[in-house]
């Protein structure tokens, strides 16, 4: 607060003497803050009580705001209040703002933005990918705010962690409408199963590992087969959204919108993935394992997505999906409450979508951008902070060992979302026993060593057929859960496949040839 005192002429002169020379050191600062943010990159920032804004203010300085966070995710948890709450008194420290959370359910969550952002409901961040929420089609609706300058000023540290060429992949029309959760991006999805069960039925997963496409689904059968007979509760379990990156082509804007390149195709050639012959297997794969009774369809139909809680019950015989990364299998264990094995199922690419994969978007009917983005560099850099929203209170959800190994605490049922993808950089969670200590090195070495895409850095703009990307979203919508579980026949296939056709997947297609080939022609 400042105290209203009588100045003389000379002492108006002094202090705005002063208050200039301030502002000149405080425009040096910044920039040397910026140097060494570049220069320590790959460190987290420590726990102080200053502002992570950029412009050195401090909470104080701040007037008090709420901001809306959307988010998906294995919810609800059952402290999650207690955690949240927790969370927003640091938040409340660090920025001086308190964190409305929104946690919807994996299986809700796509539908839920739909409706929030057709609506024009205000709110400040939610978590956008080209599998949920897609990216590139709000980006076209006008639902993100640019964040270029956003970053350069209220993130310096977060933005400078992350490597050029993954901001330059979530641009659209040269502009950055995503906030990148830096994680895994050579992605392939995982195959996994429980230990106690591989080892009882003697599979080993080693030997599937990288061999995996709708040619070879096969090579599962047995041991899928063998379970199924001795527990007809247990299913195999699947998620379109999550498979993409096993097939032999990479989807231009999401696996619900028409439009893929195969990844040994030089010219670029855009195809529709849903009339591919490799689609067309995998869901005639799916057709047959439901009439053998692997997939539990009856059971499952009526669930939009199946989700780790099906695991923690038992009725699990083997998952695809995800992303396979060092360290997965021990996740995979500590969120299904078993020990978990875990194999790659292709070779992973670096991609687009890879990169565009997780991140959170800035509303644009957010009233509070710049603290909204102040929260993303705190979550991005403040590893107590990202470690709490992620597992909880320490010595109650989680506890460190005497080897510096995360174990669990107590009450870990209690709060285990293990999504840590889904806050914020996956780099700052602290590591859990039965991972390599170098997991996060290890990470960054298969993002840095995989093969590129030949669209690496291209983003897709959708706002020409932004009418169409809707109505074939839709349409998607309508078919995909049937396709997963096997039950939609090959004339409901072709059906799925017409109604495509007149929802304009023709036209998307030509939009997006278009553009790649003016991109291509632009690289040489």
């Amino acid at each position: 607060m400042q105290r209203r005192t009588r100045l003389i002429r000379t002492g108006i002169m002094t202090t705005i003497l002063i208050l200039i020379f301030s502002l000149l050191l405080g425009a040096c600062g910044d920039t040397d803050k910026e140097k060494a943010g570049s220069s320590n990159a790959s460190q987290p920032a420590s726990t102080s009580n200053t502002s992570p804004s950029g412009n050195g203010n401090t909470a104080g300085d701040l007037p008090d705001v709420t901001l809306t966070w959307y988010f998906p995710g294995n919810w609800p948890q059952a402290e999650q209040d207690k955690v949240f709450s927790e969370v927003n008194k640091v938040v409340k420290q660090k920025i001086n703002a308190t964190i409305d959370f929104k946690p919807i359910s994996f299986g809700d969550y796509d539908q839920k933005m739909k409706v929030i952002i057709a609506s024009g409901e205000p709110y400040d961040l939610a978590f956008t990918s080209n599998w949920i929420n897609n990216y590139t089609q709000n980006v076209a609706k006008g639902a993100f705010l640019p964040l270029d300058d956003l970053l350069a000023q209220y993130a310096p540290k977060s933005y400078a962690a992350i490597p050029k060429n993954f901001w330059d992949a979530t641009r659209v029309n040269g502009k950055i409408y995503g906030y990148i959760n830096y994680q895994i991006s050579a992605r392939t999805p995982e195959v996994s199963t429980s230990k106690a069960l591989a080892e009882k039925y003697g599979f080993d997963i080693s030997s599937v590992g990288g061999k995996l496409s709708a040619d070879t689904m096969n090579l599962l059968e047995p041991y899928i087969q063998a379970v199924k007979k001795d527990h007809p509760e247990k299913a195999f379990i699947t998620a379109l959204t999550q498979i993409q990156d096993m097939f032999t082509f990479e989807t231009i804007s999401g696996i619900n919108i028409p439009g893929a390149v195969f990844y040994n195709d030089d010219s670029l050639k855009v195809v529709n993935q849903f009339e591919t012959d490799e689609f067309k297997k995998f869901a005639a794969v799916m057709r047959d394992w439901n009439a053998k009774g692997y997939m539990n369809s009856k059971e499952r139909i009526s669930k939009k997505q199946d989700d780790w809680a099906d695991g923690k019950a038992g009725k699990w015989i083997m998952d695809i999906g995800g992303a396979y990364k060092p360290g997965g299998d021990v996740l995979a264990s500590s969120l299904g409450g078993e020990p978990y094995v875990n194999a790659p199922t292709s070779k992973a690419h670096l991609t687009t979508n890879g990169i565009i994969a997780t991140m959170h978007a800035i509303s644009r009917t957010s009233k509070n951008p710049e603290r909204a983005m102040m929260l993303l560099e705190l979550l991005n850099t403040d590893v107590e902070l990202f470690n709490l929203l992620n597992f909880g209170i320490k010595d109650d959800h989680f506890k460190i060992n005497n080897d510096g190994y995360m174990v669990a605490g107590s009450n870990q049922q209690a709060y285990n979302p293990q999504v840590p993808w889904m806050f914020a950089s996956n780099f700052l969670a602290y590591i859990q026993e039965g991972m390599p200590k170098t997991v996060w090195e290890d990470t960054k070495k298969l993002n840095e060593t995989a093969e590129p895409s030949k669209l690496l850095g291209f983003s897709f703009d959708a706002e020409p057929v932004k009418a169409e990307i809707g109505k074939t979203s839709a349409v998607f919508d309508e078919y995909y859960r049937g396709i997963e579980l096997g039950v939609t026949s090959e004339e409901k296939y072709n059906e799925f496949l017409k109604k495509m056709n007149a929802a304009g997947a023709d036209k998307i297609l030509t939009e997006m040839q278009k553009q790649i080939d003016t991109w291509k022609a632009a690289q040489k």
